[in-house]
């Protein structure tokens, strides 16, 4: 894993690489549980208000996007880090990176209920869950469950200013 990681706003010429990251986190994680037709399309949903990688030697090692949901919230989408950048904090920084670009508006997430990686990463960074409902979407098993979380601060991993 290089020392170096800049996060920044991503590019239309970060996509090839963005879709290889997705790919190899989608054989090896079933994210997204369905490789989807499209996938820089995927990668670009309708109402994106931004999105954000994280490169270092040239490769992505991590993606995040936030969409519009009406017009004072944000849901935050398409959170992946490679395989390589696994264990380094990379995860967290991206979902701070989120939560800061979010600013005042809220800021809510829907995550598969069998994703443990995930929920841990959400709760660790201080994320309360408001409720679990089935899934909009067939997966391959047939219809799951989701988790919806809500973020509760700007302050990274969910820390107030009091402690």
């Amino acid at each position: 894993m290089p020392d170096r990681i800049e996060l920044r706003p991503r590019s239309a010429a970060d996509l090839p690489a963005c879709v290889a990251a997705l790919r190899e986190v989608h054989e090896r994680d079933g994210y997204p549980q369905r490789w989807p037709v499209d996938p820089p399309g995927w990668l670009d949903p309708p109402g994106l208000a931004g999105a954000w990688v994280a490169v270092a030697d040239g490769a992505v090692h991590g993606h995040v996007a936030l969409v519009a949901d009406g017009a004072d919230a944000l849901v935050l989408s398409r959170l992946y880090v490679a395989a390589a950048a696994r264990g380094t904090g990379l995860a967290g920084r991206l979902l701070d990176l989120a939560v800061t670009q979010a600013g005042a508006r809220s800021l809510w997430l829907e995550v598969m209920d069998d994703a443990a990686p995930a929920i841990r990463l959400y709760e660790r960074a201080g994320w309360h869950l408001v409720e679990r409902r089935p899934a909009s979407w067939v997966g391959p098993a047939g219809r799951s469950t989701v988790r919806v979380y809500r973020a509760v601060s700007a302050y990274p991993h969910g820390r107030s200013g009091s402690g």
